[in-house]
């Protein structure tokens, strides 16, 4: 809509103001314009404003009176932007804008009826119509086309972010999978062993139920490692993974990694980091996105507006009682022009010694 107004109103106001005779011309042409750019202000690619059929018609009958009379050469204007509208999505649109370029020279040609034909006449009423038809419906398929080309992005964009996201848990669900497959499968064999042997060798038998605990235990205990986001997690890793899955998406990113005293960022900066870029993927659509990052901490801000407002502050409710309870802060921050996570937490000691518990 901006693209076509930008080109054909202003030379069509100012034509209004050039060949305008009286002042019902200038309300007349003024009504045909607003009902057009009415139809321009609901178009969308999913079918034709309820207005148009009404617009077609009333400008339809101005032209046909301005050619008529022979007082307002430039009232067919409002009529070929509707009907080019109209004409844009048909299967055979070089036939039918041709159509529609001969139909508003023929409504025209009506002013030979009234007045003699001379060649400014035939240049003013018949061939100027038909060639400015012609211009405006090349706008409004360059308009439609460009429209056309930017939804296709942006759908793709959207699939972008949703393999980006599905990407994301089939990570998590792998990781899950290594670390139960295994123990589930021993436990389950241990438990049939346990039971051949509850009678013959309960000493054996009780052997492998101590086992089987403990194999249980360890799997409990990698299982709350792995929610934790202490599995395999780490800062600079999951700075390079946000930039990599964003940019796939077609997102920009400012990354900003302080360097601070070789200390170990603590993991929940990188758990931080990993749900703010799954909240911005999946519930916002930014263009930008800053994420600043030192040992002590991190924050994502996106200038993309949130779908649910609710949700990312759900989906962050549990993180942030795990930065608090070890010593630390998350903030959420919303606007309508910015959305930022952001996380403070003093870094973990920098060793520990073997067999030391955490």
């Amino acid at each position: 809509m901006t693209t076509a107004v930008a080109a054909i109103a202003p030379l069509s106001v100012l034509g209004v103001a050039l060949t305008s005779t009286s002042w019902w011309e200038g309300v007349t042409a003024a009504v045909g314009y607003l009902l057009t750019f009415g139809v321009l202000r609901e178009w969308s690619l999913d079918g034709y404003p309820r207005r148009a059929v009404l617009a077609l018609m009333f400008t339809a009958a101005a032209w046909f009176i301005g050619a008529l009379t022979a007082s307002s050469p430039i009232s067919f204007v409002p009529l070929s932007l509707v009907g080019a509208l109209l004409v844009a999505r048909t299967r055979r649109r070089t036939l039918w804008i041709l159509g529609l370029a001969s139909g508003v020279g023929a409504i025209g040609a009506m002013s030979f009826l009234s007045h003699p034909v001379t060649w400014e006449l035939t240049a003013t009423y018949l061939a100027t119509p038909a060639v400015g038809t012609l211009f405006v419906a090349g706008v409004i398929l360059l308009s439609e086309q460009t429209w056309q080309v930017v939804r296709t992005l942006e759908r793709a964009r959207e699939t972008e972010a949703e393999l980006a996201v599905a990407h994301e848990r089939m990570r998590i669900a792998d990781d899950l999978h290594d670390i139960q497959g295994h123990s589930l499968h021993v436990i389950k064999l241990k438990a049939a062993l346990a039971r051949r042997m509850v009678r013959i060798d309960p000493e054996r038998s009780e052997a492998e139920l101590d086992e089987i605990r403990q194999l249980a235990e360890k799997a409990i205990a990698e299982t709350r490692t792995l929610a934790s986001a202490h599995h395999e997690l780490n800062l600079v890793a999951e700075l390079e993974n946000a930039k990599r899955l964003c940019e796939a998406t077609g997102i920009a990113v400012e990354l900003r990694f302080v360097e601070g005293t070789g200390a170990s960022a603590h993991p929940l900066l990188a758990q931080v980091l990993r749900e703010a870029t799954t909240n911005l993927l999946r519930h916002a659509h930014p263009t930008v996105v800053t994420i600043t990052a030192s040992a002590v901490e991190v924050e994502v801000a996106n200038d993309g507006v949130i779908d649910d407002a609710a949700s990312p502050l759900r989906g962050l409710a549990r993180l942030s009682e795990r930065v608090e309870r070890a010593g630390g802060e998350l903030r959420v921050e919303r606007s309508p022009e910015r959305f930022v996570v952001a996380a403070r937490l003093n870094p973990e000691p920098a060793a520990r010694v073997e067999g030391e518990p955490r």
